[in-house]
């Protein structure tokens, strides 16, 4: 089981997701299922990993908990005003949680934002990566900003005693428009002590360390 969380919104978590679960499934014949503990705006992500996988599950169980508006949780829960606490919040996370992990021979968790993004009443999107008890995979993106924001990710979640698996650089930029991306690469690698396991240029072009994420 693996979290994939990110540096930032729009990152590319949802991409990478449903790269791995493809490869995992596809050509490693590896049952995969997925989970999407929070997510805002919609369903998009959710649907986009149930179709990709074939799950049968409903989406109340891909996706517990649902808000309408592509904000923070904790901002869309005080908008909408959604009532429920965070015990409710958790139990209902755990219990999609525990009926996946049991059916499937690998879960893919998929946060939403970036790993600070409070979910509700002090409870980061960190918080849940620790409250499941799962290790993290980070993706980034390769061009300029990515070093701070990386590194400050990957500290953060050290800081909460998270094993981190390694980052995915996504390439939302061209790397052939990134200048000088491999001296980028190697400054995450040196001052994060974090190891980079795959770069994906597009879902046919990638290069990712499926042993990492099975180990």
């Amino acid at each position: 089981m693996i979290f994939i969380t990110g540096t930032d919104t729009g990152v590319g978590k949802t991409y990478v997701s449903s790269i791995i679960g493809s490869h995992l499934k596809y050509k490693e014949n590896i049952k995969v299922g997925y989970l999407k503990p929070v997510e805002t705006g919609g369903v998009e992500d959710t649907l986009t990993l149930k179709n990709t996988l074939n799950l049968e599950e409903d989406l109340s169980i891909l996706n517990p908990i649902n808000l309408k508006n592509p904000l923070s949780p904790n901002i869309a829960f005080e908008v909408e005003g959604y009532d429920i606490t965070l015990n409710e919040i958790k139990d209902r996370i755990k219990r999609s949680f525990d009926i996946l992990s049991k059916k499937y021979q690998y879960l893919i968790v998929e946060g939403a934002g970036g790993v600070a993004v409070p979910i509700r009443d002090n409870f980061l999107m960190s918080d849940l990566i620790k409250f499941l008890d799962l290790p993290a995979v980070v993706v980034s993106r390769p061009n300029l900003g990515t070093i701070n924001h990386t590194l400050l990710t990957v500290e953060h979640l050290r800081n909460k005693g998270i094993e981190i698996k390694g980052v995915i650089i996504n390439c939302i930029t061209r790397l052939e428009d990134v200048l000088y991306y491999e001296k980028t690469f190697e400054t995450i690698e040196k001052y994060g002590n974090v190891e980079i396991i795959g770069v994906v240029k597009s879902k046919e072009d990638y290069n990712i360390q499926f042993k990492k994420l099975l180990e």
